[in-house]
């Protein structure tokens, strides 16, 4: 069987992403029912991760993802994080799942609550979205 280097470069990162939460996990940062941080690691609420997009993402702390950060914070990763960050879709794709009102801003209080079935929906997603921007991140 042959694999191809785009495919193995994908689950090398893939597998990177898991790992690297892994670890912190077991070196204790976080762990589930661990006092004020009581994520869980391996499924961090979408609370938490706007909270935590909140706080790493959002510059002039105006409350929204304006499409400018994220595009910032993307081309700011690593490649092979921004190759993770291919499952969860491009700028248009998550501002079009993330976006509700379409202002070309993710609201931390009115576009989250309102995506809730669209934006992060899955353990998968919001485990790679906080692995690629914010690991360290507790809130």
């Amino acid at each position: 069987m042959r694999v191809s280097i785009r495919s193995t470069v994908f689950i090398t990162a893939i597998l990177c992403v898991f790992f690297h939460s892994t670890v912190r996990a077991e070196e204790g940062e976080c762990l589930a029912d661990s006092g004020p941080c009581a994520e869980d690691p391996s499924c961090p609420s979408r609370p938490h991760i706007i909270r935590c997009a909140s706080k790493y993402l959002d510059k002039n702390q105006n409350k929204m993802l304006e499409r400018e950060e994220l595009e910032e914070a993307i081309n700011s990763l690593p490649w092979l994080a921004r190759g993770v960050l291919k499952i969860i879709g491009s700028v248009d794709k998550i501002m079009e799942k993330c976006d509700a009102d379409n202002d070309g801003a993710i609201g931390m209080e009115t576009d989250m609550p309102a995506t809730e079935e669209t934006c992060l929906a899955s353990c998968f997603k919001r485990k790679a979205f906080k692995s690629a921007f914010f690991p360290e991140c507790i809130e």
